[in-house]
Protein backbone atom coordinates (compact mmCIF):
# COMPACT_ATOMS: atom_id res chain seq x y z
CA UNK A 1 0.00 0.00 0.00
CA UNK A 2 1.44 3.45 -1.14
CA UNK A 3 -1.14 6.09 0.51
CA UNK A 4 -0.25 10.04 0.15
CA UNK A 5 -1.40 11.16 3.73
CA UNK A 6 -1.36 14.86 2.23
CA UNK A 7 -4.51 13.49 0.39
CA UNK A 8 -6.42 11.78 3.16
CA UNK A 9 -8.12 13.56 6.30
CA UNK A 10 -6.97 12.07 9.84
CA UNK A 11 -9.02 9.64 10.98
CA UNK A 12 -10.43 9.91 14.41
CA UNK A 13 -10.31 6.11 15.41
CA UNK A 14 -8.31 3.36 13.97
CA UNK A 15 -8.15 -0.55 14.95
CA UNK A 16 -5.28 -2.45 14.13
CA UNK A 17 -6.35 -6.12 14.55
CA UNK A 18 -2.72 -8.39 15.46
CA UNK A 19 -3.52 -12.02 14.78
CA UNK A 20 -0.96 -14.12 15.26
CA UNK A 21 -0.23 -16.61 12.46
CA UNK A 22 -1.17 -20.76 13.68
CA UNK A 23 -0.19 -19.20 17.09
CA UNK A 24 0.68 -22.46 18.76
CA UNK A 25 2.45 -23.95 16.28
CA UNK A 26 4.44 -20.92 16.02
CA UNK A 27 5.39 -21.14 19.31
CA UNK A 28 6.80 -24.55 19.35
CA UNK A 29 8.96 -23.64 16.35
CA UNK A 30 10.30 -20.75 18.02
CA UNK A 31 12.82 -23.04 19.75
CA UNK A 32 12.36 -25.77 17.03
CA UNK A 33 13.81 -23.67 13.81
CA UNK A 34 14.64 -27.16 12.18
CA UNK A 35 10.09 -27.30 12.19
CA UNK A 36 9.87 -24.21 10.14
CA UNK A 37 8.32 -25.13 6.53
CA UNK A 38 7.66 -28.79 7.72
CA UNK A 39 3.96 -30.33 9.10
CA UNK A 40 3.44 -29.75 12.50
CA UNK A 41 0.13 -30.34 14.65
CA UNK A 42 -0.50 -29.32 18.47
CA UNK A 43 -2.36 -31.62 19.93
CA UNK A 44 -5.33 -31.40 22.31
CA UNK A 45 -5.27 -32.50 26.14
CA UNK A 46 -4.48 -36.29 26.32
CA UNK A 47 -3.00 -35.53 22.40
CA UNK A 48 -6.60 -36.60 21.42
CA UNK A 49 -7.01 -34.23 18.57
CA UNK A 50 -5.93 -31.50 16.66
CA UNK A 51 -6.17 -28.36 17.81
CA UNK A 52 -3.56 -25.77 15.99
CA UNK A 53 -2.05 -26.82 12.05
CA UNK A 54 0.91 -25.31 10.23
CA UNK A 55 -0.41 -24.12 6.58
CA UNK A 56 1.72 -27.29 5.60
CA UNK A 57 -0.92 -29.64 7.17
CA UNK A 58 -3.94 -27.05 6.31
CA UNK A 59 -2.54 -28.36 2.44
CA UNK A 60 -3.30 -32.00 3.76
CA UNK A 61 -6.92 -31.26 4.30
CA UNK A 62 -6.29 -31.84 7.84
CA UNK A 63 -9.56 -29.99 9.66
CA UNK A 64 -9.33 -28.37 13.31
CA UNK A 65 -10.73 -30.71 15.76
CA UNK A 66 -9.53 -34.14 13.69
CA UNK A 67 -9.28 -37.31 16.30
CA UNK A 68 -6.00 -38.35 16.29
CA UNK A 69 -6.59 -41.74 15.71
CA UNK A 70 -8.22 -41.17 12.02
CA UNK A 71 -4.97 -39.46 10.94
CA UNK A 72 -2.31 -41.71 12.40
CA UNK A 73 -1.60 -42.96 8.47
CA UNK A 74 -1.36 -39.25 7.28
CA UNK A 75 1.25 -38.62 10.23
CA UNK A 76 3.35 -41.80 9.10
CA UNK A 77 3.12 -41.19 5.77
CA UNK A 78 3.67 -37.04 5.34
CA UNK A 79 6.12 -36.91 9.11
CA UNK A 80 3.67 -34.74 10.59
CA UNK A 81 5.54 -33.49 14.01
CA UNK A 82 3.28 -33.80 16.69
CA UNK A 83 3.08 -31.31 19.93
CA UNK A 84 0.69 -31.60 23.21
CA UNK A 85 -0.58 -28.34 23.94
CA UNK A 86 1.77 -26.49 26.42
CA UNK A 87 -0.45 -23.89 27.41
CA UNK A 88 2.07 -22.17 30.07
CA UNK A 89 4.35 -21.83 27.09
CA UNK A 90 1.42 -20.55 24.73
CA UNK A 91 0.24 -18.13 27.38
CA UNK A 92 3.89 -16.73 28.17
CA UNK A 93 4.56 -15.82 24.66
CA UNK A 94 1.34 -14.11 24.36
CA UNK A 95 2.10 -12.19 27.76
CA UNK A 96 5.34 -11.05 25.93
CA UNK A 97 3.63 -10.55 22.49
CA UNK A 98 0.78 -8.00 24.69
CA UNK A 99 3.49 -6.28 26.05
CA UNK A 100 5.21 -5.21 22.98
CA UNK A 101 2.04 -4.04 22.02
CA UNK A 102 1.81 -1.79 25.07
CA UNK A 103 5.07 -0.05 24.05
CA UNK A 104 3.67 0.81 20.42
CA UNK A 105 0.26 2.56 21.91
CA UNK A 106 -1.24 2.84 25.26
CA UNK A 107 -4.76 1.36 24.05
CA UNK A 108 -4.73 -2.29 23.94
CA UNK A 109 -7.55 -4.31 24.23
CA UNK A 110 -6.47 -8.03 24.31
CA UNK A 111 -9.29 -10.58 22.67
CA UNK A 112 -7.86 -13.81 23.28
CA UNK A 113 -4.41 -15.54 23.27
CA UNK A 114 -3.63 -14.71 20.00
CA UNK A 115 -5.71 -11.18 18.96
CA UNK A 116 -5.57 -7.67 20.36
CA UNK A 117 -7.24 -4.11 18.90
CA UNK A 118 -4.10 -1.78 19.09
CA UNK A 119 -6.38 1.79 19.11
CA UNK A 120 -5.05 4.84 17.60
CA UNK A 121 -6.50 8.07 17.18
CA UNK A 122 -6.29 10.89 14.86
CA UNK A 123 -4.08 9.22 12.30
CA UNK A 124 -3.91 9.25 8.50
CA UNK A 125 -4.50 5.89 6.27
CA UNK A 126 -0.52 5.72 5.53
CA UNK A 127 0.52 6.26 9.38
CA UNK A 128 -2.18 3.75 10.27
CA UNK A 129 -0.23 1.21 7.92
CA UNK A 130 2.98 2.78 8.80
CA UNK A 131 2.14 1.49 12.57
CA UNK A 132 0.85 -2.00 11.68
CA UNK A 133 4.29 -2.82 9.85
CA UNK A 134 5.64 -1.82 12.86
CA UNK A 135 3.93 -3.86 14.64
CA UNK A 136 4.12 -6.79 12.63
CA UNK A 137 8.11 -6.65 12.14
CA UNK A 138 8.54 -5.68 15.95
CA UNK A 139 7.18 -9.05 17.01
CA UNK A 140 8.39 -10.95 14.61
CA UNK A 141 11.87 -9.46 15.69
CA UNK A 142 11.92 -9.34 19.36
CA UNK A 143 9.60 -12.75 19.60
CA UNK A 144 9.66 -14.84 16.79
CA UNK A 145 5.71 -15.61 16.02
CA UNK A 146 5.08 -14.51 12.27
CA UNK A 147 1.29 -12.05 13.03
CA UNK A 148 -0.86 -10.32 10.80
CA UNK A 149 -2.29 -7.23 11.03
CA UNK A 150 -5.30 -5.60 9.85
CA UNK A 151 -6.25 -1.97 10.01
CA UNK A 152 -9.64 -0.13 9.81
CA UNK A 153 -12.18 2.60 11.73
CA UNK A 154 -13.78 -0.55 12.69
CA UNK A 155 -13.29 -3.87 14.55
CA UNK A 156 -15.24 -6.25 12.36
CA UNK A 157 -13.09 -4.59 9.26
CA UNK A 158 -10.09 -4.69 11.03
CA UNK A 159 -10.59 -8.79 11.28
CA UNK A 160 -11.78 -8.88 8.00
CA UNK A 161 -8.85 -7.10 6.92
CA UNK A 162 -6.07 -9.05 9.04
CA UNK A 163 -7.78 -12.25 7.90
CA UNK A 164 -7.00 -11.00 3.83
CA UNK A 165 -3.38 -10.41 4.44
CA UNK A 166 -3.15 -13.71 6.29
CA UNK A 167 -4.87 -15.61 3.67
CA UNK A 168 -3.22 -13.51 0.93
CA UNK A 169 0.72 -13.71 0.51
CA UNK A 170 1.13 -10.54 -1.91
CA UNK A 171 0.49 -8.31 1.47
CA UNK A 172 3.35 -9.24 3.45
CA UNK A 173 1.01 -10.01 6.29
CA UNK A 174 -0.78 -6.36 6.11
CA UNK A 175 -3.36 -4.78 4.99
CA UNK A 176 -6.07 -1.49 5.51
CA UNK A 177 -9.51 -1.27 4.82
CA UNK A 178 -10.21 2.24 4.31
CA UNK A 179 -10.99 2.75 0.98
CA UNK A 180 -14.71 2.12 -0.36
CA UNK A 181 -14.02 0.19 -3.23
CA UNK A 182 -11.91 -1.95 -1.74
CA UNK A 183 -13.92 -2.54 1.25
CA UNK A 184 -16.34 -3.71 -1.13
CA UNK A 185 -14.23 -5.83 -3.11
CA UNK A 186 -13.54 -7.81 -0.32
CA UNK A 187 -16.79 -7.81 1.27
CA UNK A 188 -18.41 -9.35 -1.72
CA UNK A 189 -16.08 -12.42 -2.02
CA UNK A 190 -16.64 -13.05 1.87
CA UNK A 191 -19.24 -15.53 2.76
CA UNK A 192 -21.85 -14.09 5.41
CA UNK A 193 -20.96 -17.34 7.73
CA UNK A 194 -16.71 -15.87 8.27
CA UNK A 195 -17.64 -12.11 9.44
CA UNK A 196 -17.01 -12.21 12.94
CA UNK A 197 -19.43 -13.57 15.40
CA UNK A 198 -21.99 -14.88 12.81
CA UNK A 199 -22.30 -18.76 13.80
CA UNK A 200 -23.64 -21.34 11.15
CA UNK A 201 -27.39 -21.10 12.80
CA UNK A 202 -27.50 -17.40 11.96
CA UNK A 203 -25.79 -17.81 8.55
CA UNK A 204 -28.26 -20.35 7.52
CA UNK A 205 -31.24 -18.02 8.20
CA UNK A 206 -29.57 -15.06 6.55
CA UNK A 207 -28.70 -17.10 3.67
CA UNK A 208 -32.20 -18.03 3.75
CA UNK A 209 -32.88 -14.60 3.76
CA UNK A 210 -31.05 -14.05 0.71
CA UNK A 211 -27.79 -12.59 2.09
CA UNK A 212 -25.08 -14.79 1.00
CA UNK A 213 -21.75 -12.19 0.95
CA UNK A 214 -20.71 -9.57 3.06
CA UNK A 215 -21.37 -7.08 0.74
CA UNK A 216 -25.04 -8.00 0.99
CA UNK A 217 -25.32 -7.97 4.90
CA UNK A 218 -23.65 -4.41 4.22
CA UNK A 219 -26.21 -3.24 2.51
CA UNK A 220 -29.01 -4.11 4.48
CA UNK A 221 -31.33 -1.91 6.02
CA UNK A 222 -29.81 -1.66 9.79
CA UNK A 223 -33.19 -1.10 11.48
CA UNK A 224 -35.08 -3.88 9.77
CA UNK A 225 -32.21 -6.12 10.83
CA UNK A 226 -32.09 -5.02 14.52
CA UNK A 227 -35.85 -5.28 14.28
CA UNK A 228 -35.86 -9.00 12.43
CA UNK A 229 -32.65 -10.35 14.06
CA UNK A 230 -31.20 -8.30 16.95
CA UNK A 231 -29.20 -5.98 18.47
CA UNK A 232 -26.00 -7.57 18.08
CA UNK A 233 -26.19 -8.02 13.71
CA UNK A 234 -27.56 -4.65 13.54
CA UNK A 235 -23.92 -3.49 15.32
CA UNK A 236 -22.37 -5.95 13.06
CA UNK A 237 -24.03 -3.89 9.88
CA UNK A 238 -22.86 -1.12 10.95
CA UNK A 239 -19.10 -2.53 11.78
CA UNK A 240 -19.41 -3.52 8.23
CA UNK A 241 -19.82 -0.12 6.79
CA UNK A 242 -16.85 1.05 8.94
CA UNK A 243 -18.88 2.62 11.72
CA UNK A 244 -17.33 1.88 15.05
CA UNK A 245 -20.71 0.14 16.85
CA UNK A 246 -18.92 -2.65 19.32
CA UNK A 247 -18.26 -1.35 22.74
CA UNK A 248 -18.18 -4.80 24.71
CA UNK A 249 -14.25 -5.34 24.77
CA UNK A 250 -13.65 -2.49 26.48
CA UNK A 251 -10.88 -2.94 29.14
CA UNK A 252 -12.79 -3.99 32.41
CA UNK A 253 -15.02 -6.69 31.04
CA UNK A 254 -15.39 -9.33 33.74
CA UNK A 255 -15.30 -13.00 32.96
CA UNK A 256 -18.08 -14.91 32.80
CA UNK A 257 -16.80 -18.24 33.54
CA UNK A 258 -14.53 -20.54 33.98
CA UNK A 259 -14.81 -23.75 32.81
CA UNK A 260 -11.88 -26.85 33.15
CA UNK A 261 -12.67 -29.74 30.68
CA UNK A 262 -10.63 -32.81 29.61
CA UNK A 263 -10.78 -35.74 27.38
CA UNK A 264 -8.88 -39.13 28.93
CA UNK A 265 -6.72 -40.90 26.81
CA UNK A 266 -7.57 -44.19 28.91
CA UNK A 267 -11.29 -44.25 29.82
CA UNK A 268 -12.97 -44.17 33.46
CA UNK A 269 -15.01 -46.73 34.41
CA UNK A 270 -15.26 -46.25 38.09
CA UNK A 271 -17.15 -43.58 39.80
CA UNK A 272 -14.04 -42.47 42.33
CA UNK A 273 -11.85 -42.30 39.11
CA UNK A 274 -14.59 -39.82 37.49
CA UNK A 275 -14.83 -37.93 40.60
CA UNK A 276 -11.05 -37.62 41.58
CA UNK A 277 -10.66 -36.58 38.05
CA UNK A 278 -13.67 -33.57 38.19
CA UNK A 279 -12.19 -32.50 41.76
CA UNK A 280 -9.22 -31.91 40.47
CA UNK A 281 -10.29 -29.73 37.44
CA UNK A 282 -12.70 -27.95 40.11
CA UNK A 283 -9.45 -27.52 42.12
CA UNK A 284 -7.63 -25.27 39.11
CA UNK A 285 -10.84 -23.96 37.89
CA UNK A 286 -10.99 -22.61 42.14
CA UNK A 287 -7.44 -21.42 41.74
CA UNK A 288 -8.31 -19.72 38.71
CA UNK A 289 -11.27 -18.09 40.33
CA UNK A 290 -9.54 -16.92 43.33
CA UNK A 291 -6.10 -15.42 40.79
CA UNK A 292 -9.11 -13.11 39.35
CA UNK A 293 -10.54 -12.40 42.84
CA UNK A 294 -14.05 -13.21 41.73
CA UNK A 295 -16.49 -15.61 43.83
CA UNK A 296 -18.86 -18.03 41.99
CA UNK A 297 -22.49 -18.82 42.45
CA UNK A 298 -23.18 -21.75 40.62
CA UNK A 299 -21.33 -24.68 39.60
CA UNK A 300 -21.80 -27.66 36.97
CA UNK A 301 -20.40 -30.40 35.83
CA UNK A 302 -20.54 -32.33 32.22
CA UNK A 303 -20.15 -36.26 31.43
CA UNK A 304 -19.77 -38.18 28.35
CA UNK A 305 -18.44 -41.13 26.88
CA UNK A 306 -16.84 -41.17 23.20
CA UNK A 307 -18.64 -40.20 20.54
CA UNK A 308 -16.68 -43.26 18.73
CA UNK A 309 -16.90 -46.92 18.34
CA UNK A 310 -19.50 -49.59 19.16
CA UNK A 311 -19.85 -49.03 22.80
CA UNK A 312 -22.99 -47.87 24.83
CA UNK A 313 -23.50 -43.74 24.65
CA UNK A 314 -24.06 -41.88 27.59
CA UNK A 315 -23.73 -38.23 28.50
CA UNK A 316 -25.17 -35.80 31.37
CA UNK A 317 -24.57 -32.59 32.81
CA UNK A 318 -25.63 -30.44 36.31
CA UNK A 319 -25.88 -27.30 37.49
CA UNK A 320 -26.02 -26.38 41.78
CA UNK A 321 -26.43 -22.83 43.01
CA UNK A 322 -24.22 -22.10 45.96
CA UNK A 323 -26.09 -20.27 49.36
CA UNK A 324 -23.73 -17.78 48.58
CA UNK A 325 -21.05 -16.99 46.21
CA UNK A 326 -17.79 -18.84 47.01
CA UNK A 327 -14.23 -19.31 46.30
CA UNK A 328 -13.02 -21.78 48.75
CA UNK A 329 -12.32 -25.18 46.51
CA UNK A 330 -13.34 -27.20 49.57
CA UNK A 331 -16.80 -26.38 49.36
CA UNK A 332 -16.47 -26.39 45.51
CA UNK A 333 -15.48 -29.73 45.61
CA UNK A 334 -17.95 -31.01 47.47
CA UNK A 335 -20.86 -29.71 45.58
CA UNK A 336 -18.83 -31.30 42.61
CA UNK A 337 -19.29 -34.71 44.04
CA UNK A 338 -23.05 -33.92 45.09
CA UNK A 339 -23.21 -33.27 41.27
CA UNK A 340 -21.58 -36.31 40.01
CA UNK A 341 -23.70 -38.40 42.46
CA UNK A 342 -26.62 -37.08 40.68
CA UNK A 343 -25.57 -38.01 36.95
CA UNK A 344 -22.72 -40.53 37.38
CA UNK A 345 -24.50 -44.39 35.68
CA UNK A 346 -22.15 -47.16 35.89
CA UNK A 347 -21.32 -49.44 33.22
CA UNK A 348 -19.84 -47.10 30.84
CA UNK A 349 -16.13 -46.03 30.20
CA UNK A 350 -16.23 -42.14 30.43
CA UNK A 351 -14.25 -40.27 27.48
CA UNK A 352 -14.50 -36.83 28.55
CA UNK A 353 -15.51 -34.51 31.80
CA UNK A 354 -15.24 -30.79 32.62
CA UNK A 355 -16.37 -27.97 35.56
CA UNK A 356 -17.62 -24.99 34.87
CA UNK A 357 -17.79 -22.05 37.63
CA UNK A 358 -20.14 -19.51 36.52
CA UNK A 359 -22.51 -16.56 37.96
CA UNK A 360 -18.86 -14.68 39.06
CA UNK A 361 -19.33 -11.71 40.90
CA UNK A 362 -16.48 -9.45 42.51
CA UNK A 363 -17.58 -9.91 46.05
CA UNK A 364 -20.13 -11.93 48.05
CA UNK A 365 -22.82 -10.05 48.51
CA UNK A 366 -26.08 -11.61 47.45
CA UNK A 367 -29.86 -11.78 48.87
CA UNK A 368 -30.14 -13.78 51.74
CA UNK A 369 -33.31 -15.59 52.85
CA UNK A 370 -34.68 -17.04 56.16
CA UNK A 371 -33.88 -20.36 56.13
CA UNK A 372 -29.98 -20.50 55.43
CA UNK A 373 -27.65 -19.93 57.38
CA UNK A 374 -25.08 -17.22 56.48
CA UNK A 375 -21.39 -17.47 57.33
CA UNK A 376 -19.54 -15.61 59.83
CA UNK A 377 -17.36 -12.89 59.02
CA UNK A 378 -15.03 -15.34 60.91
CA UNK A 379 -15.49 -18.31 58.95
CA UNK A 380 -14.79 -16.23 55.58
CA UNK A 381 -11.66 -14.74 56.90
CA UNK A 382 -10.18 -18.47 58.11
CA UNK A 383 -11.85 -19.33 54.14
CA UNK A 384 -9.63 -16.81 52.66
CA UNK A 385 -6.77 -17.20 54.62
CA UNK A 386 -6.96 -21.05 54.55
CA UNK A 387 -7.19 -20.66 50.36
CA UNK A 388 -4.43 -17.99 50.39
CA UNK A 389 -1.87 -20.98 51.61
CA UNK A 390 -2.71 -23.54 49.47
CA UNK A 391 -2.52 -21.28 47.06
CA UNK A 392 0.88 -19.77 47.92
CA UNK A 393 2.41 -23.42 48.70
CA UNK A 394 1.03 -25.27 45.64
CA UNK A 395 2.73 -22.23 43.37
CA UNK A 396 6.07 -22.01 45.15
CA UNK A 397 6.01 -26.47 45.09
CA UNK A 398 4.89 -27.09 41.89
CA UNK A 399 1.44 -28.03 42.68
CA UNK A 400 2.84 -30.57 45.40
CA UNK A 401 -0.27 -29.96 47.53
CA UNK A 402 -4.00 -31.21 46.76
CA UNK A 403 -6.85 -31.83 48.45
CA UNK A 404 -8.17 -35.54 49.60
CA UNK A 405 -11.00 -35.74 46.91
CA UNK A 406 -8.79 -35.43 44.18
CA UNK A 407 -7.13 -38.44 45.52
CA UNK A 408 -5.65 -41.51 44.10
CA UNK A 409 -5.75 -39.45 40.18
CA UNK A 410 -3.43 -37.43 40.58
CA UNK A 411 -1.01 -39.84 40.73
CA UNK A 412 -2.43 -41.90 37.79
CA UNK A 413 -2.53 -38.73 35.66
CA UNK A 414 -4.69 -40.72 32.69
CA UNK A 415 -6.35 -37.56 32.93
CA UNK A 416 -3.77 -35.08 32.34
CA UNK A 417 -1.12 -37.44 29.86
CA UNK A 418 0.88 -35.50 27.50
CA UNK A 419 3.46 -37.48 26.07
CA UNK A 420 4.37 -34.97 23.50
CA UNK A 421 5.13 -32.04 25.83
CA UNK A 422 7.82 -29.41 24.78
CA UNK A 423 10.12 -28.24 27.76
CA UNK A 424 9.19 -25.53 29.35
CA UNK A 425 11.41 -22.93 27.70
CA UNK A 426 10.62 -19.69 28.71
CA UNK A 427 9.22 -20.60 32.21
CA UNK A 428 11.73 -22.99 33.90
CA UNK A 429 15.42 -22.73 34.34
CA UNK A 430 15.81 -26.13 34.52
CA UNK A 431 14.31 -27.00 30.69
CA UNK A 432 16.47 -23.64 29.37
CA UNK A 433 17.66 -24.53 25.84
CA UNK A 434 21.37 -25.77 25.52
CA UNK A 435 23.74 -24.67 23.50
CA UNK A 436 25.69 -27.73 21.97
Amino acid sequence: MSTNSNTHPKLNKVYLLMDCNNFFVSCERIFRPDLEQQPVVVLSNNDGCVVARSAEVKKLGIKMGTPVFQIKDLIARHHITCFSSNFNLYLDISNRIMRLLETISPEVLIYSVDEAFVILHQVSQQQAYSAACRIKKTIERAVGVPVSVGAATSKTLAKIASHYAKTHPDCEGVHTLFEHNEIQRILRELPVGEIWGIGRRLEEKLSQEGFHSAAQLASADAAAIKRRYSVVLWRTVHELNGVDAIKELEEGHMQQQIMWSRSFRDRLCSFEELSAALCSFAAQAAHKLRELKLFCSIISIHIRTSYFGESHKYQAEQSLRLDSPCSDSRIILAAVITLLKRVYRPGFAYAKAGVILSDLSPNRLHQGDLFTSEHSAEELDHSDTLMALLDNLSTKNGAALYLGAQGCQLKKQSFNDKRLLSPAYTTSFTELPAIC
